[in-house]
């Protein structure tokens, strides 16, 4: 799909305008004069339309199960039902044990690639973590070579824990909304104890690279410099995780979610002019966006070698619960559907090639994506989002105010000239003026 970008330097000064092609990653000049281009990316893999199986995985996503002890607003884990045997404590220690085993026999039957990578998943991770030691210790044991990593909230962390992830190596992750924890649950750094630990782990895990604090971007905590500047204050100068703006699975994070133009451009301009002031650069996304932007436009990737967000479209990534259960993503069990009535049960790693997900809609079959000027920044938002839903109409809208911000940056670094409209077929009037200019040029502002 193609599109006209409109720039100024300055407002109502020395106006550019760009032809843009999302599907070929073409920019250029209204001459036709190629804006940027440098190792044109001809090797490009086409997209997998997610029935492609799994085999030489990189990236084995062990979902331990989803019990969590605190209730984030917006969490996508809230309306998953749990699996009937998901118990953490009850279970007898050998029953677990030999669970665990056969668990790890099954590892036999599949294939990985050089470089691999444990990620292990709740709920709250750590309320089994009794069998993430069983697990782990497995796993290091037939891949030695593998790197774990873990995703907390950081409330139950004691020194047996720090010894574990000092042992394996683990990173650590900690969600933590800065400012806006509230909409998470309670902050652990309020509790004299848990903060101990949990700086203890940071001190540790720091030096290493191995520490950070995940953040996300919603309508009642919308502003990165002000989270940036709490963590910052609390935890230190550590990097950021997320920071995108958050999917609306349910009513929860459907709240938080933008509702009107008026809040979409205020938004907008907000994390603009945050994005400009540089004042968020322990943000992990600030350049992971825009220089992948470019990254694009130097190679002209085209659209057919672009994968989901999530990335559970690549047959090297898998989501598995312990009894082998090949699921859509880690937050989902095998026994709960999608939207529309399909499990998330998608296979099993006694057939990974039988592997099929059933259950999401890959971007290029929604009507939206194709036609959209963010796409290479977005990536199809959640993938089993039911297209024409209340929910993935407000994740789409969210995406898309966050995205066409990082692509106005993207492009500022590029030109030095400011994004403030785009013009493309069938896309909407509220998504072309993208802050606001226009609204206040015609009512006279």
């Amino acid at each position: 799909m193609k599109f006209k970008f409109y720039l100024e330097k300055e407002k109502g000064e020395s106006e550019l305008v760009l032809n843009y092609d999302n599907s070929t990653s073409e920019l250029r000049y209204d001459n036709g004069d190629i804006v940027i281009a440098q190792n044109v990316f001809k090797d490009w893999i086409p997209f997998y339309k997610m029935d492609a199986g799994k085999r030489n995985l990189t990236k084995i996503k062990i979902q331990l199960g989803l019990k969590c002890n605190y209730s984030c607003e917006y969490c996508s884990q809230r309306f998953v039902p749990r699996n009937p045997n998901d118990t953490y404590i009850h279970e007898e220690e050998g029953a677990t044990a030999q669970e665990i085993t056969e668990f790890i026999k099954r590892f036999d039957k599949i294939s990985v690639g050089e470089e691999l990578k444990f990620e292990l998943w709740g709920g709250e991770p750590f309320l089994y973590f009794e069998k993430m030691q069983m697990v782990t210790e497995q796993l290091h044991k037939k891949y030695p070579e593998a790197k774990f990593s873990v995703i907390t909230n950081g409330s139950l962390i004691n020194q047996e824990i720090i010894d574990f992830i000092q042992k394996y190596n683990f990173s650590v992750s900690i969600s933590h909304d800065g400012v806006g924890q509230k909409t998470r649950g309670p902050d652990p750094l309020e509790d004299t104890d848990k903060k101990k630990w949990l700086f203890k782990l940071r001190n540790l895990l720091v030096p290493d690279n191995r520490f950070s604090v995940n953040a996300m971007i919603h309508k009642d905590n919308d502003s990165r410099v002000e989270v940036q500047r709490w963590i910052k204050n609390n935890f230190g100068v550590v990097p950021i995780g997320e920071g995108g703006t958050v999917d609306a699975y349910d009513e929860g994070g459907a709240s938080m979610s933008w509702k009107n133009n008026e809040e979409h451009i205020k938004y907008r301009r907000k994390a603009f002019q945050e994005i400009m002031s540089r004042k968020i650069d322990q943000f992990h996304i600030l350049t992971q966006k825009i220089d992948n932007f470019l990254n694009t436009l130097k190679e002209q990737r085209p659209s057919s070698s672009l994968t989901q967000k999530c990335t559970m479209d690549l047959p090297d990534i898998m989501a598995v619960d312990l009894n082998g259960n090949v699921t859509t993503c880690q937050n989902v069990t095998a026994s709960s559907n999608n939207p529309d009535g399909i499990s998330h049960h998608i296979g099993h790693m006694d057939d990974l090639e039988a592997v099929n997900i059933k259950t999401g809609t890959h971007w290029s079959d929604r009507e939206e994506c194709p036609k959209c000027p963010v796409l290479h920044l977005c990536q199809g938002s959640c993938l089993f989002l039911s297209s024409g839903s209340k929910e993935w109409r407000l994740s789409c809208d969210n995406s898309y105010s966050d995205n066409v911000v990082w692509l106005a940056a993207a492009l500022y670094e590029l030109t030095g000239h400011i994004l403030y409209r785009i013009e493309g077929e069938d896309l909407p009037e509220y998504r072309q003026d993208i802050f606001g200019f226009e609204i206040e040029k015609y009512a006279g502002v």
